[in-house]
């Protein structure tokens, strides 16, 4: 069509997972099919395969960005002590639920619901556990810098700060957010922290 600019390699690739990850949320995994996401990009299913060698690396490939998406907070500088970080680690997951963000906690919860067959459950396994290393790692720095007591059990502390968040997530998938505020949310923050924390927290 004149006047339309086509999409280098890396823009379609990238066209692609979105789609996908708008598929997901919708359809669920077992409804996202190379049909559906091909009409979603404008391209025919054939035209698929110059980007992706089949259906599951679409899949994976939509799983890792919506994975990066929702750690995008650990890999930023914050000031301040381990603590502190970890606070807005916690408080950040909670734009992750609300707005146009929400989708992505559908893709997510789809994906983690995704049957067997599809063979994503592993990927998924790892990139939790992923996650909580990363928080639990966060943990052992505020251990060396004296903000976290050394007692503390780093995996443990992680653990609780991600069911924290999931809280979050499945209160607002199920539609009962109301049950679940985030004072409440906050308050349950502050007694992990509080609890972990060498100085008594503000």
């Amino acid at each position: 069509m004149a006047g339309r600019r086509r999409l280098g390699r890396d823009e379609r690739r990238q066209q692609i997972i979105d789609v996908t990850l708008e598929s997901v949320a919708e359809c669920g995994v077992r409804g996202t099919t190379l049909s559906r996401i091909a009409a979603g990009v404008g391209v025919t299913t054939p035209a698929l395969y110059a980007h992706f060698a089949n259906r599951k690396e679409i899949l994976l490939a939509a799983l890792d960005v919506l994975f990066e998406q929702r750690t995008a907070i650990h890999r930023q500088t914050i000031s301040g002590t381990a603590v502190e970080r970890l606070r807005e680690i916690a408080r950040s997951h909670a734009q992750l639920v609300v707005g146009p963000n929400e989708r992505s906690v559908l893709a997510l919860f789809e994906f983690i619901a995704a049957p067997p067959e599809e063979g994503l459950r592993e990927t998924l396994g790892a990139k939790h556990l992923l996650l909580v290393k990363d928080i639990a790692d966060l943990v052992r720095e505020g251990q060396r810098e004296g903000s976290i007591r050394t007692d503390v059990d780093p995996e443990q502390t992680a653990w609780m700060i991600v069911g924290r968040a999931w809280s979050e997530d499945i209160t607002q998938l199920l539609g009962v957010a109301d049950a679940w505020t985030e004072s409440q949310s906050n308050a349950m923050l502050n007694l992990i922290l509080g609890s972990i924390a060498v100085s008594p927290l503000a």
